[in-house]
């Protein structure tokens, strides 16, 4: 089961003064088919955390990272230079089928449910953006996980009589 908040810490280089991502957890049956189960979405100028209101997971990263989005939180990325941006996934309750498998697929657009502003739009223009997978910066995904057997079984429509 996957149980609760999700976060992608991305490293990540951008030559623009923005980014945008768009972190996708997906269930992958064994035909390859796969499920959206749950999405978030970061500009990276918003990326500041406020640390008295994120939640961590036990090694200390953020599993559900608290976002001011004020305008004071604003801070332009640096160009060519490994950032830190922690996504936000929404949080979900799924069971995983024995034999099936979790995907995190990125990308970099959230149409139509996501519009920016003129700003926004020229300080994305144009931007190419490098997912970092080394050591020493190595993007991750903290998911929740508890076991089947943690969560009763609830009717979905209950009647009450009498």
């Amino acid at each position: 089961m996957v149980a609760g908040p999700i976060s992608a810490a991305l490293y990540a280089t951008s030559t623009r003064p923005d980014t945008y991502f768009e972190a996708t957890l997906e269930d992958v049956d064994p035909s390859g088919t796969s499920t959206s189960l749950t999405a978030g979405g970061l500009l990276g100028s918003f990326r500041a955390l406020d640390d008295r209101q994120t939640w961590t997971a036990r090694g200390g990263n953020p599993i559900l990272p608290y976002h001011p989005y004020t305008r004071a939180s604003v801070v332009p990325v640096p160009t060519d230079k490994v950032t830190r941006f922690d996504v936000e996934v929404f949080p979900t309750f799924a069971k995983i089928a024995t034999g099936h498998s979790l995907r995190v697929t990125l990308t970099t657009s959230d149409t139509p449910h996501l519009g920016f502003t003129p700003d926004q739009l020229q300080n994305l223009a144009g931007g190419v953006y490098q997912v970092q997978r080394n050591t020493g910066a190595a993007s991750f995904v903290e998911i929740p996980t508890a076991p089947a057997d943690a969560f009763t079984q609830v009717c979905s429509i209950c009647v009450k009589t009498g």
